[in-house]
C-alpha cells in the first residue's frame, strides 16, 4: 500500500500526498492549513489506498479526518472532489465555486446525463465507437470513486474562504474546468492553485457540448489574472511547490501558442479524433483519449473564435483552415 509522507508547502501548509489509478498522474496534493482550526484544500479520489494515505497523512501531524472544520475544493474532477463526502460525514464543510458546485451534481449524477451528452458529441467529432464506449465505461467505473455529499457550501468569485482564521480570496480560473477556482492568501502571498497552473505539465483544456464557448480563451485570460496576484508561492495540485508564477505563466502561455499553430497546420479537412491522433501519438487508454479529442477541439474552437479555422457541416465534422 502506497502510504505517502506529508511535507511543509508554505506558512502554516502541509502538502499530503493522495495517490492516484492514474498512471500520468500517480498522485495529487492537498493541503493541511493550521490556523485556529484545520481546513483542507482539496479531497482526493475515493480509493483505499487514498484514504489510508489521507488518514496517515493527518495523523503525522496530530489531525483526524473529524478535526478537519472545512474543506475547499477548487474543482469537480475526481482527484480533487472525490473523497468530499467522506470528510463531510467526518464533520467538514464542503464548499466550492457556486457554479462549480451545480456542476459537479451534474457531472456524477447517476442518471448519467453528461455522460451520454459527451458520448454524441464525440461521435459527431469522429472519434470510433469503441474508444467511445470506453470512456463511457471510464466515466462510469470513475463514478464509483466520488462520495454522494449531501450539501456544498457556495462561494462566488472575489469571495473569501476561511482558512481558519485566515482568509483567502476566492479567484474564478476557467479553463481546466468551466468554474475552477484556486485560492489566494494574500497575508502570505500562497496560492493554492488546484490544477490551474502546475509546475511541469499543462492542464488539461477541453470542449464538451455543455462548455463555455472558448475555454482555451478562459484559459489564457485567467492564467493572466492571476499572473498579476502578488504571489510567493504556489501550492499546485500535481507537483512540487514552486515560487516563480509569472515565469510559469509565460511557459504556458508560449506552450498553447506553438500548440495553437499546430492544430491550424493539421486543418486540412480533418476531423479533430484524427488531428488529435496526430498531437497526441502515445495515448493509452480511452480515458486519454477522451482527454486528447476534447483538448484538440478545445484548440480548434479558439482558432475558429478568433478567425483561423472554420467547421465544416457533417458527420464527423471536419476542420480547415481559412
Amino acid at each position: 500500500m502506497h502510504v505517502s509522507g506529508a511535507q511543509r508547502a508554505a506558512p502554516g501548509v502541509v502538502r499530503i500526498e493522495l495517490p492516484l489509478p492514474i498512471p500520468a498522474l500517480k498522485v495529487v496534493n492537498v493541503y493541511l492549513v493550521d490556523g485556529q482550526d484545520r481546513s483542507l484544500v482539496d479531497a482526493g479520489i475515493h480509493t483505499a489506498e487514498a484514504e489510508a494515505a489521507l488518514h496517515a497523512g493527518l495523523a503525522a501531524h496530530g489531525v483526524r479526518t473529524e478535526d478537519v472544520a472545512r474543506t475547499f475544493v477548487t474543482h469537480l474532477h475526481p482527484d480533487h472532489f472525490g473523497m468530499a463526502g467522506t470528510l463531510e460525514r467526518a464533520g467538514s464543510s464542503i464548499v466550492m465555486h457556486r457554479p462549480e458546485a451545480e456542476r459537479a451534481r451534474k457531472t456524477w449524477a447517476k442518471d448519467g446525463h453528461l455522460i451520454d451528452a459527451t458520448h454524441e458529441w464525440f461521435d459527431l467529432h469522429g472519434i470510433t465507437p469503441e474508444v467511445n464506449e470506453g470512456m463511457r465505461e471510464a466515466w462510469i467505473a470513475m463514478r464509483s470513486r466520488v462520495d454522494e455529499v449531501a450539501r456544498i457550501a457556495v462561494v462566488d468569485d472575489g469571495g473569501t474562504f476561511d482558512l481558519g482564521g485566515r482568509n483567502a480570496r476566492v479567484v474564478w480560473t476557467p479553463g481546466h474546468t468551466d468554474f475552477h477556482a484556486v485560492l489566494f492568501d494574500e497575508d502570505t502571498g500562497t496560492l493554492f492553485a488546484g490544477d490551474h497552473v502546475l509546475p511541469t505539465i499543462t492542464s488539461n483544456i477541453g470542449l464538451y457540448s455543455f462548455s463555455r464557448d472558448d475555454p482555451l480563451g478562459d484559459f489564457l485570460s485567467s492564467l493572466r489574472r492571476v499572473r498579476e496576484l502578488p504571489v510567493r508561492r504556489v501550492l499546485p495540485a500535481h507537483g512540487e511547490p514552486f515560487d516563480d508564477l509569472g515565469g510559469r505563466v509565460d511557459e504556458l502561455l508560449e506552450h498553447h501558442r506553438l500548440r495553437l499553430d499546430v492544430v491550424l497546420e493539421l486543418s486540412t479537412g480533418l476531423d479533430a479524433y484524427v488531428i488529435a491522433k496526430r498531437l497526441f501519438t502515445r495515448l493509452r487508454s480511452a480515458h486519454e483519449e477522451r482527454f486528447a479529442l476534447a483538448e484538440t477541439l478545445a484548440h480548434l474552437r479558439h482558432l475558429e473564435r478568433t478567425a483561423r479555422v472554420v467547421p465544416d457541416e457533417g458527420r464527423p465534422v471536419r476542420w480547415r483552415a481559412v
